[in-house]
């Protein structure tokens, strides 16, 4: 009950973000047949966004909806598999600390107003179909080793598909799923998973490119990729603008987003894992940890705040198995301790409950209702420190970072460090202050004349305030 409350309650209340907002558009256009929208990610995720919204209506409920299904699916999976190999405590808390605590992108509330400082997953992005397939495949490849039966491999490299055309980020996965024969020291069954699972990834793979051009659609997203990769992509972290992302951005952004106390339970929880009595389990969700530390830490420039939530799944189920190993030591210390640590997890347990159940509208969803409220609703918004794809969300036509494109209702700045104020709209705020009115609205400042509107009727590179016309 508590996982439904953290997956569903006022889902489709907060805010659309920037990439959200992309995968909704694309998804809207996939199912309506126009397959030429942001083919610089894979299609599958964005399928089924595509048939959620054709069910519950356009706009992010229905999409979140399956984000939320795959988030809770990722449990169930973790919860059948560890309780079979480990113990029903172990699948439970597995499958407990997926569901139960932060995983954001380690923005305040007010920034993100929405619950994403707390849990990327209640939005319609990519990585919660992603990991749920990557997941599911790990467990169906490892499934095919304890019982022979390589229908689980063809499974695994099904579900694999499906992962990573959702996104390609989990393509190194086949790398641990390739180990696993060598850790069983089953030679034969290397060619045997080569075979059954090679051809089913392969036949799934097709099969869901092909709506979108399988070789023009994968042509565009490699180019679009690696050009990406070879100019990074400027992200802030702890108040710094970074042109490209440091090799430790993963690290800061998973501390920011799920907390230090989160983060140190599971950190101990991993230690006792690979320290007390360590498996042949233990080490292929270690390897597969490995492969996806490596390809985000070391191979991607990129990073952005959200990331690391591709294998928290596989820190969280290393974790469990450790606590379980722990409380097997020198009783009933290391069942004290143990208990004690996974204990602790109800603090960020309860802190994602109560960002649950705050959630609301922020900042920019709001702003066209505080302007109506205050007679602004006629002319144009500027926006400053502001993305762009941001507030075409909510006001496409009135909304412009251009000074000369007035006349303006209202000024609207931004937190955004890595865009700067644009000069005219500083010396307008300094000269003109005793004249306009400020509020804030959440993460926004918000600046609308008392009488007349803004604009640069003469073209000179300078903003002032134009006194109403007579007939208005």
């Amino acid at each position: 009950m508590a996982a439904l409350f953290v997956a569903v309650w006022h889902l489709g209340r907060p805010t659309i973000v920037n990439d959200e907002f992309v995968y909704l558009r694309a998804s809207w256009a996939y199912v309506h047949g126009n397959f030429s929208l942001n083919l610089e990610h894979p299609p599958t995720a964005k399928y089924l966004y595509g048939i959620a919204q054709l069910v519950v209506g356009q706009g992010p409920l229905g999409p979140r909806l399956v984000a939320a299904a795959a988030m809770l699916g990722t449990g169930v999976v973790l919860l059948v598999w560890l309780r079979r190999e480990v113990g029903f405590w172990t699948g439970l808390l597995a499958a407990g600390a997926w569901w139960l605590t932060p995983r954001g992108s380690g923005t305040s509330w007010a920034e993100a107003g929405s619950v994403i400082g707390a849990r990327i997953d209640r939005f319609a992005m990519l990585e919660p179909l992603m990991v749920f397939f990557a997941v599911a495949s790990l467990a169906a490849a490892w499934t095919w080793m304890r019982t022979g039966n390589r229908w689980w491999i063809a499974a695994a490299g099904a579900l694999l598909a499906m992962s990573v055309t959702s996104k390609v980020s989990t393509a190194v996965l086949v790398l641990a799923i390739g180990a696993l024969p060598l850790l069983f020291r089953r030679w034969r069954d290397l060619g045997v998973g080569a075979l059954f699972g090679g051809v089913a990834f392969v036949v799934v793979f097709v099969l869901l490119y092909l709506p979108v051009g399988l070789f023009t659609a994968i042509g565009h997203m490699l180019k679009f990729q690696a050009q990406q990769n070879a100019h990074g992509h400027p992200t802030t972290i702890l108040g710094t603008i970074y042109p490209a992302a440091p090799w430790w951005a993963n690290f800061a952004f998973l501390a920011a987003g799920t907390g230090w106390l989160l983060l140190s339970v599971l950190l101990i929880g991993v230690v006792c894992a690979f320290a007390i009595r360590p498996d042949r389990l233990v080490a292929y969700l270690g390897i597969a940890l490995g492969v996806f530390l490596v390809f985000y830490v070391i191979v991607a420039n990129v990073s952005l705040p959200y990331y690391y939530d591709a294998w928290m799944p596989l820190v969280i189920a290393l974790a469990a198995i450790g606590y379980a190993r722990l409380a097997a030591v020198r009783p009933p210390v290391g069942r004290i301790v143990a208990t004690v640590l996974v204990a602790s997890l109800l603090v960020p347990a309860v802190r994602l409950g109560v960002a649950v159940a705050q959630s609301r509208p922020s900042g920019i969803a709001l702003l066209s209702d505080a302007l109506q409220v205050r007679g602004k609703d006629s002319e144009g918004v500027l926006f400053a420190r502001f993305s762009a794809n941001t507030w075409r969300i909510y006001l496409p036509e009135r909304g412009t970072q251009k000074p000369q494109y007035g006349p303006f209702d209202a000024i609207v700045v931004g937190h955004d460090d890595r865009r700067a104020m644009p000069h005219q709209v500083t010396e307008f705020l300094s000269e003109y202050a005793d004249q306009l009115d400020h509020f804030r609205l959440d993460y926004l400042d918000v600046y609308v004349t008392k009488t007349g509107t803004i604009d640069d009727n003469n073209r000179d590179g300078t903003l002032r305030i134009e006194p109403d016309s007579p007939a208005s």
